[in-house]
């Protein structure tokens, strides 16, 4: 080989080693596989990271502002009532919600207060003028100095912004405690039953701060009249002020009252006494007043009773109200009856529940206008009732000549005056066959419409805004429960088909990434 063929083949060389070196120097970065693929990964995975993040941010702020939980209780232990929270969204006042103490301490006191909790949560959801905060009174004791009332951990402040006023729940208060009655005469306090009562307890104090025109009602006291606790605690709920007055010792009724109350007294009242009621209700001719009266059927004569009934234009039969029809009483007692609601400015209820009554006396409206003054009979009887005589014995039982028929067990005696010509303004008196109307199983039973009722008289005689009657819910509600072959299925889908699709899907992505 020649000098210039050597040099020709190392020229050659040279020249490919130059253009190799510029090949190398010159590779696109994008078309390299590994880069290419482990790029996308990582972009996808920040992707990925980055969506869940957002959802996450999303939910938590959903579930500050909003409930986004499933109460799968079956009395809705976790859930308020729609009455209660169709009231709470038109509440037109700025309303502070404390908890006296963290919430993680609160909470982690036992499910009585989560569940507490949880309920508090919701009722603030339902207006944006309302604020749920937490506050350790004992690492802040200066909180103290905010209030006059006592505070102590573990209690509820319901707070108004406009009226000022504060009212305190304690843990009696939010949570409904029935003692043992056998223990509770020995001075034991053994708890039979809890029941949630959070959600009664903090709107009736809502109604209670943010009215700013409460209505007082006085309970007469002096003539044996008997204590109804329920009856004053569901007023006081849907925020009426109670207040006893010993009539025997006051000169007059002060005309802060709109209504006043007697509750089965067991003597005659006196003629000082009437004289008192009737000023009353006259108010000067100006009316606007009620006098509710629950006859006991002890009561003996009573005249002076009797004569202010009378001038109204009611009366209160001696003896009992006795059902002969099987259809509206119990057999084996047939003075607890089922009761009719008749068509009257009161007649408005939420639900087709009936109304009970039980050793009932008939109430007569001696006639239906006169002059100024109206009767309506609001309450009855169904008819086939007859009136059993006061000193019959229990194996009493009506004769063929006993009159059967509907006989008024609430009867309303209206006097009316008309303001500005057509507005009309009344003082009524408004008068119940038997305290049993309003005895304590009625007025607390959710089968039964006695407190509605007895609460829409209240209402609609005052031209207050309509109530809300609500019952503690037991802690001791079935859960959602499924079936055998229910669980069987969802132990298959998430242990068995749910992990090996994973797999699977896993092991087709890393394949198929390996062979490309």
């Amino acid at each position: 080989m020649s000098n210039n063929e050597k040099k020709n083949i190392a020229s050659e060389e040279a020249v490919k080693t130059e253009k190799k070196a510029k090949g190398k120097g010159s590779v696109n970065p994008f078309r390299n596989k590994k880069l290419k693929y482990g790029g996308l990964s990582v972009l996808f995975t920040v992707i990925c990271i980055a969506i869940v993040v957002l959802i996450n941010v999303v939910i938590t702020l959903l579930g500050e502002r909003f409930s986004v939980q499933a109460d799968l209780t079956d009395s809705g232990l976790y859930s308020i009532e729609d009455s209660s929270a169709e009231y709470l969204s038109k509440v037109e006042d700025d309303i502070v919600i404390t908890v006296t103490n963290e919430e993680g301490k609160f909470t982690g006191a036992g499910e009585y207060f989560y569940q507490t909790n949880e309920i508090l949560k919701k009722i603030a959801n339902c207006n944006d003028r309302f604020t749920l905060n937490y506050v350790d009174v004992i690492s802040n004791p200066g909180f103290q100095a905010n209030y006059k009332e006592t505070i102590s951990s573990n209690q509820i402040l319901v707070e108004s912004k406009s009226t000022k006023r504060v009212k305190v729940l304690t843990q009696e208060d939010y949570l409904a405690i029935t003692y043992n009655q056998q223990y509770l005469q020995y001075g034991y306090y053994q708890i039979d039953k809890v029941e949630a009562n959070c959600e009664q307890a903090t709107v009736s104090a809502i109604m209670n701060v943010s009215d700013k025109n409460p209505i007082k009602v006085a309970v007469l006291t002096g003539f044996g009249e008997t204590k109804n606790q329920v009856l004053e605690e569901l007023l006081n709920m849907n925020s009426y002020i109670i207040e006893e007055i010993d009539i025997t010792l006051t000169d007059k009724i002060s005309e802060e009252y709109t209504f006043v109350f007697s509750f089965g007294p067991t003597k005659d009242y006196s003629v000082e006494v009437i004289n008192k009621i009737d000023t009353w209700l006259d108010n000067n001719g100006k009316f606007g007043k009620n006098f509710i009266y629950a006859a006991n059927p002890k009561l003996g004569d009573s005249p002076n009773i009797d004569g202010l009934l009378d001038d109204w234009g009611l009366k209160v039969e001696k003896g009992l109200l006795y059902q002969t029809d099987d259809k509206y009483a119990y057999q084996t007692r047939r003075t607890y009856q089922v009761l009719k609601l008749e068509s009257s400015d009161y007649d408005v209820l939420t639900n087709d529940s009936p109304i009970h009554g039980d050793n009932l006396g008939a109430v007569i409206p001696k006639w239906e206008g006169y002059g100024n003054m109206q009767t309506q009979i609001l309450l009855s009887t169904h008819s086939g009732a007859v009136i059993k005589p006061q000193d019959a014995g229990d194996n009493w039982e009506p004769g063929e000549d006993d009159v059967r028929k509907s006989y008024g067990v609430i009867v309303q005696s209206a006097k009316t005056r008309f303001e500005g010509g057509n507005i009309p303004v009344s003082s009524r008196i408004i008068t119940l066959g038997g305290m049993e109307l309003l005895n304590v199983s009625f007025l607390t039973s959710p089968q039964v419409n006695n407190a509605q009722f007895i609460m829409n008289i209240f209402n609609v005689s005052c031209d207050k805004e309509e109530g809300i009657t609500l019952t503690p819910k037991s802690y001791q509600s079935t859960t959602y429960e499924i079936t055998q072959a229910q669980k069987t299925t969802l132990v298959v889908i998430f242990i068995a088909i749910l992990p090996l699709a994973l797999i699977v899907a896993g092991i087709i992505i890393w394949a198929r990434r390996i062979h490309k």
